[in-house]
């Protein structure tokens, strides 16, 4: 098989078109067709199915287009090893994480590494954080710092405790339950909500803990994808609520000084891990970097805990 040719179907089924994959490869309508018959005839069956709302992969399609994204990003990786070498830099390092824990924790990480690694490159990229671990396993990260939902850890995959943390409920120090802060039991169905993210594997853990605290009723108005500050600075406005996770939650309470609310449930265990691939174990170079991140998680989990609402309500009017 040609390797373009799996690069091409990888695209067409991105874009959802021949169309629009032509364009954006910058080839002939005929000539993209002509390449997928080819690699069809190649593969011994076909590779998607054709309708009026453009295409759709069939088993076979999706396997070989995984395996032509995995093309696309090592010739992307090599270019970008080609940039890195004329600017004098050596190594990459690519850490991923969730967006909450992002924003808590990679400033000093980034800080601490670019210090003490100045050869090295730095990637950070922050996703919802059931999406991070197959971005993993498909070797788009080299760390990555999330929950997880699985009992165990995929095969290859190496999977370290870092934080045992815990979801909570908060609010802005203007929200109406911020004084007490509680959530009272059977008054909170009709309040406002924030997500971090829907369709995720957690969602069944966070409704369930909800519904325990006596809300029956969750009228989510905004979410954000892959991005926390948005909705912290939401948050802060006083209008809503979320459920969080504690531990970045106190690392930004200068900056966001949230209230939790005490709930009449048991809180939701979510741990915090570092993730990464077993053959990265023992090399030199990433042994220091792990250590960094480690060290840097665990003395954060040390910090105060969050503000109480009058703290949090005297930190806001400072600001």
């Amino acid at each position: 098989m040609d390797p373009r040719h799996l690069v091409q179907l990888a695209t067409i089924l991105e874009k959802g078109s021949i169309t629009q994959a032509s364009k954006h490869l910058h080839l002939t309508q005929p000539t993209l067709t002509h390449n997928m018959k080819t690699l069809e005839m190649q593969a011994g069956g076909q590779l998607f199915v054709r309708s009026r709302l453009g295409v759709r992969s069939t088993p076979l399609g999706e396997l070989l287009a995984r395996e032509g994204s995995e093309i696309q990003r090592r010739v992307q990786d090599a270019a970008a090893a080609g940039a890195r070498s004329k600017l004098g830099l050596q190594h990459q390092v690519r850490i991923g994480s969730g967006p909450m824990v992002g924003a808590a924790l990679l400033p000093a990480v980034a800080e601490l590494l670019i210090a003490q690694h100045p050869g090295h490159a730095l990637v950070l990229h922050s996703e919802r954080p059931h999406l991070l671990l197959d971005q993993l396993i498909d070797r788009r990260h080299d760390l990555v710092i999330a929950p997880s939902w699985r009992e165990h850890p995929p095969e290859g995959i190496v999977r370290e405790l870092l934080v045992d943390d815990e979801l909570g409920v908060f609010c802005g120090p203007g929200h109406r339950f911020a004084e007490a802060a509680t959530l009272p039991r059977g008054e909170a169905d009709d309040e406002r909500w924030l997500t971090l993210g829907i369709a995720s594997p957690f969602d069944k853990a966070v409704f369930g803990m909800l519904r325990e605290a006596g809300v029956g009723r969750t009228r989510v108005e905004a979410t954000t994808l892959g991005d926390a500050v948005i909705l912290l600075g939401l948050l802060m406005k006083g209008r809503h609520l979320a459920v969080l996770p504690r531990y970045p939650v106190r690392l930004l309470q200068t900056r966001f000084p949230l209230v939790e609310l005490a709930i009449d449930a048991p809180n939701q265990p979510r741990p915090i891990y570092l993730m990464y691939r077993e053959s990265l174990r023992d090399e030199p170079a990433f042994v220091g970097i792990r250590q960094i991140l480690i060290d840097e998680a665990r003395r954060g989990a040390g910090r105060s805990p969050p503000a109480d609402a009058s703290a949090g309500r005297a930190a806001a009017a400072k600001a």
